[in-house]
């Protein structure tokens, strides 16, 4: 089973932010997801080169005639 618990780590322990349901003693493994900046992201996606395929102009489905313009007097 899998569930996502927040803490607060201080003072060299995790501390849960709000009760949790185990029994004393549990064993648990914890997981760190650290925050990736948007920035290495986009690298990453392209220089794996994946969206390449969003340059061809088959992959633009959208003309003017699809729709009204939105800006920002809309």
């Amino acid at each position: 089973m899998s569930r996502t618990i927040h803490a607060v780590f201080e003072n060299g322990v995790f501390r849960p932010v709000e009760e949790v349901d185990l029994p004393e003693h549990e064993e648990v493994e914890i997981t760190i997801h650290e925050d990736i900046p948007a920035d290495a992201i986009a690298r990453v996606a392209e220089d794996s080169r994946a969206l390449e395929f969003l340059s061809e102009p088959r992959e633009d489905i959208y003309s003017i005639s699809d729709g009204e313009p939105v800006g920002p007097d809309d």
